[in-house]
């Protein structure tokens, strides 16, 4: 499921049912992809494209930046209170390559 800025206040509540219930991905439009399990969210981010490789310090911003996107959202404060996991990937679905995790 997508949500983005212009969608409706039912849809967010949709989402959110579907990752308190462990019954799908949703994706942030331009934020991240949440994967929800019974501890923790997986929030995945997609590298931003770019030939250079990245540094530890760059991943850190990216996980800030969405994770700072996340909580401000209309679908943030609808989260249940699980542990947000924050990787950056390579990819999507089932093609996707981790590049970092949060340690």
């Amino acid at each position: 499921m997508l949500i983005h800025d212009g969608v409706s206040e039912r849809e967010v509540n949709r989402a959110a049912e579907l990752i308190k219930r462990c019954q799908g991905v949703v994706t942030l439009e331009g934020v991240a992809t949440l994967v929800s399990g019974a501890r923790e969210i997986r929030c995945e981010i997609a590298a931003p494209t770019s030939a250079m490789p990245r540094c530890e310090e760059e991943y850190k911003v990216l996980v800030e930046n969405a994770a700072r996107a996340l909580r401000s959202s209309l679908l943030g404060p609808h989260l249940p209170d699980r542990r947000l996991r924050w990787v950056v990937v390579d990819g999507t679905g089932d093609d996707a390559v981790e590049l970092w995790r949060e340690p």
